[in-house]
């Protein structure tokens, strides 16, 4: 059985293309970044062999589809099978033991559509980097570092990215120490006029001197380099572990695997990949990843929201209705559906038809497979007992999710019971009002009558001097932009039935959508503005398609 992590091998659509914002403003997307230490092929590991589990490795790293990944006890056998099957990617990475073939690599690959190559090289964690193949300190094995210099063609006059991948001593305490120092040295000197990535297999606990030695530097060089994981969760949780040995509920060791960047990203999402099938993982470590937008562009582009990296005064909201899970193909694929999620990169997703323990789904708990695969925080609303478990709705959000509630709707006898779900969410902004929602679809005067409802209740709420600066609606309204459904919502800031480009927003059925009815609102007298508004064209995963808007605090 399939549980909880990027494990169908995704379609990487839509990243060509050149982007910007519907305002016209430069963007660039966000870099998908991945750490893999992959076990190295010939370890007599019997059920858990390289030979049986490579095809599983494999499609877990492309149902991420990183643009920048680091591996690490990669032997060339290895190397050479991964640069095979990941189609699309260039690769650094030579033995430890030789500067060629022989020992482990810590080899990094990045997608050649999107980067260009400038310079690379490695260096050994040693008092004598340049020596190859020598030992430093107290470790048990010679420890290497690989990196690459790389132009990003989507950002073509921006500053290169200077990418470092590395895998420290098991044993020597001094020498992870040290080499965390080397590391810190060595970008400073290769990557002086360069952002900084960073991936690897540290072993070491963030309480430990390499930690501080990487991220707590400051003062030395000027530069700052944030723990990707750390950065979009601050609190520290008990099942943080990155060292599984190949069994998924290893989960409460250290968090032994990094990925770091300079402040020139925002880190967007970051987490453990908890893939695994009958319990077991595609490697003794999980991989771990970020989404890092860069923080500026001085490129002009043109293209859709759904690729866009938005600034930092906009938010991007995301409704679909999944209907749990289950494609037009008759598949259930939450991979498909977490795929769609990570491409559009929203802060904040409402997702409806979402099934919790039940029969026809696989008795998977959904919201918390979706969060693992994407990395958000989710909370879930339950409206209906169903199929041995529970159907309702889910939020997604890039923030903590500091309060959620279940606003029962209009009610009729012989009808399924409707909902919507309230999460308050602590982001950069302030605190804000998140609503999904799911009206009736057979009958218009109930369905009015909840909407009715709904708009009182959240106008009432709002209406106290200590709310929230801003309340978003986004859901499956089930009706019309004419409709008397919609009106209800009179004063909520609602964009027009085509986007800026002159496309329908009609969002069902996905395989050829006719009618509008899946929506992101603004409540009344919000500081906010749509910004732009986009139904993605995804036409299997759903029969829905999902709905992605783009809001803006006013100047």
């Amino acid at each position: 059985m399939l549980r909880f992590g990027f494990v169908a091998l995704a379609v990487f659509i839509g990243f060509l293309l050149p982007v910007v914002d519907c305002n016209g403003q430069d963007q660039v997307p966000a870099i998908r970044t991945m750490s893999f230490n992959i076990r190295y092929g010939t370890a007599n590991d019997g059920i858990n062999r390289w030979d049986v589990r490579k095809e599983f490795l494999i499609e877990t790293i492309q149902a991420y589809s990183p643009d920048l990944l680091g591996t690490q006890e990669t032997l060339a056998s290895q190397r050479d099978y991964l640069y095979e099957k990941l189609h699309g990617y260039g690769v650094v990475g030579v033995g430890r033991d030789d500067g060629k073939l022989k020992g482990e690599m810590a080899a990094l690959f990045y997608r050649t559509d999107r980067f260009e190559e400038l310079e690379q090289g490695h260096f050994w964690l040693s008092p004598t980097p340049l020596e190859v193949g020598s030992k430093g300190w107290d470790a048990a094995l010679p420890r290497i570092a690989s990196w690459v210099k790389l132009r990003d063609r989507r950002d073509p006059n921006a500053s290169p990215i200077l990418f470092l991948n590395a895998h420290l001593d098991h044993q020597g305490k001094t020498a992870r120490a040290e080499s965390t120092s080397l590391i810190r040295s060595k970008l400073q000197e290769l990557g002086r006029e360069c952002r900084w990535i960073i991936t690897g297999d540290f072993n070491a606990d963030p309480n430990d001197s390499p930690y501080a030695n990487l991220f707590g530097q400051k003062e030395i060089d000027g530069r700052n380099i944030r723990d990707s994981y750390r950065t979009f969760r601050s609190v520290v949780e008990q099942a943080e572990g990155t060292f599984s040995s190949f069994v998924e509920s290893n989960r409460n060791g250290s968090r032994i695997d990094w990925i770091g960047c300079t402040d020139e990203f925002d880190v967007r999402v970051a987490g453990i990949d908890r893939t695994a099938r009958d319990g077991r993982t595609p490697s003794d470590h999980f991989p771990v990843f970020a989404t890092l937008r860069p923080r500026s562009s001085s490129s002009t582009y043109s293209a859709s929201a759904s690729s866009t990296s938005s600034s930092s005064t906009d938010l991007r909201i995301l409704t679909y209705n999944i209907h749990h899970g289950e494609g037009t193909d008759g598949k259930t694929s939450l991979e498909r559906i977490a795929k769609v999620i990570r491409d559009a990169d929203p802060d904040l997703v409402a997702l409806q038809e979402v099934d919790q323990g039940v029969s026809r789904s696989g008795s998977v708990s959904q919201m918390e497979a979706i969060a693992a695969m994407t990395g958000y925080y989710a909370v879930f609303a339950k409206a209906i007992d169903f199929g041995g478990g529970e159907y309702g709705q889910a939020i997604l959000s890039r923030w903590p999710i500091a309060d959620k509630k279940t606003i029962e709707l209009t009610q009729r006898e012989g009808r399924e019971n409707r909902i919507a779900i309230s999460a308050d969410v602590l982001s950069e902004f302030g605190k804000l009002r998140f609503v999904g929602t799911h009206f009736e679809h057979a009958q218009a005067d109930l369905r009015q009558a909840q909407a009715l409802f709904l708009a009182k209740q959240l106008e009432s709420e709002l209406a106290g001097s200590n709310g929230p600066e801003l309340c978003v609606l986004a859901g499956d309204l089930n009706d019309t932009p004419e409709s008397m459904t919609l009106a209800q919502f009179q004063g909520w800031h609602r964009d027009p039935a085509v986007n800026n480009a002159g496309d329908s927003l009609a969002s069902f059925p996905s395989s050829a959508p006719q009618t509008r009815i899946d929506y992101v609102m603004l409540a009344p007298s919000t500081p906010w503005i749509l910004q732009a508004c986009e139904v993605i064209p995804e036409e299997i995963a759903s029969d829905h398609r999902p709905v992605l808007a783009v809001i803006r605090r006013k100047q």
